[in-house]
C-alpha cells in the first residue's frame, strides 16, 4: 500500500536576540513519530506576504485573505492527514486548518498548542493557567497522570489503560470545550488532556506531548500508528 502523506503545520519562531530573526518551525520528534509508523511527511507553511505573526499561544485575531485561504486549502488537499503541533505561539491559519479538517473529515492530530487550536477553531476557548507548577514541567520526563474517562474512544484503544503517565509542557488549558468535541481524559488535577470528535474518522487533540514518549510507552506510539492508519484509509477513499 502506498504510504499516506501527512502534513505538519509549521509555527513561527522569532529569535529576538538575533535581529528578530524569524523561522518556520516543525518538530522533528513529530516528524520522526510519523515516519516511524509508515507515513511520508511534508510541511504546511503559512501562505502570506508578511512576517507578522502572533507571539503568544492565544487566539489570533488576524483574518486571512481569500488568497491565503485558497493556497492553504490547496496544500491540505495534497495530504491525507494533518498534524497541528505544539509550540509557544499560535496563529489564525492553525485555527482555520483545525476547523477545515473537522468540516471535511480530514484526519487531524493536535498536540499541545495544536490541541488549543482545535478548541479555538471549533468555537471553544482556552485560558492561561494561574499555577503552572504541575503542567509546565520541561524538566520532567513524567509530570503527572491522566485518567481516561471514555473507554469508547480512539485514545483508549491506543493506550489500553485507565491511568496514563504523561509529560507536561504547557501554560494554556481548555476553558470551554466546543460541543463538537468529547472529553476523553483528564489530568489528576482535573484539566482536560484529551478530546476527540466522535463523528470523525480521526480527530484528536492531546494536551501533552506523545511524540516524546513513543520509545518508552507503546500506548503513546499507538496514537501515531492509528493516526497513520486512518490517514492511509483516507488516501484510498
Amino acid at each position: 500500500m502506498e504510504k499516506p502523506i501527512i502534513g505538519i503545520v509549521s509555527k513561527n519562531l522569532t529569535v529576538k536576540a538575533y535581529y528578530n530573526w524569524q523561522w518556520q518551525r516543525i518538530s522533528d520528534a513529530v516528524r520522526c513519530a510519523l515516519n516511524k509508523n509508515g507515513a511520508m511527511v511534508i510541511g504546511i507553511l503559512p501562505q502570506k506576504d508578511s512576517q507578522d505573526f502572533n507571539q503568544e499561544d492565544e487566539h489570533d485575531e488576524r483574518i486571512m485573505t481569500e488568497s491565503e485561504t485558497q493556497m492553504l486549502e490547496h496544500l491540505i488537499s495534497m495530504c491525507d492527514g494533518i498534524v497541528l503541533q505544539g509550540g509557544i505561539t499560535s496563529h489564525n491559519y492553525e485555527e482555520y486548518i483545525a476547523r477545515y479538517c473537522y468540516e471535511n473529515n480530514i484526519p487531524c492530530l493536535g498536540i499541545c498548542a495544536g490541541f488549543n487550536n482545535m478548541i479555538r477553531g471549533l468555537g471553544g476557548t482556552t485560558t492561561r493557567l494561574v499555577d503552572e507548577g504541575k503542567h509546565n514541567r520541561p524538566d520532567l520526563d513524567i509530570a503527572h497522570t491522566c485518567t481516561v474517562i471514555d473507554k469508547n474512544s480512539l485514545f483508549y484503544k491506543c493506550v489500553k489503560t485507565d491511568i496514563v503517565k504523561v509529560n507536561s509542557i504547557h501554560s494554556y488549558i481548555a476553558d470551554v470545550v466546543p460541543k463538537e468535541l468529547s472529553v476523553i481524559s483528564k489530568s489528576d488535577d482535573g484539566q482536560v488532556e484529551v478530546v476527540e470528535a466522535k463523528n470523525k474518522t480521526f480527530y484528536m487533540g492531546i494536551k501533552y506531548h506523545p511524540e516524546l514518549l513513543i520509545n518508552t510507552d507503546e500506548g503513546q506510539n499507538n496514537i501515531f500508528k492509528l493516526f497513520v492508519e486512518s490517514c492511509a484509509k483516507n488516501k484510498n477513499l
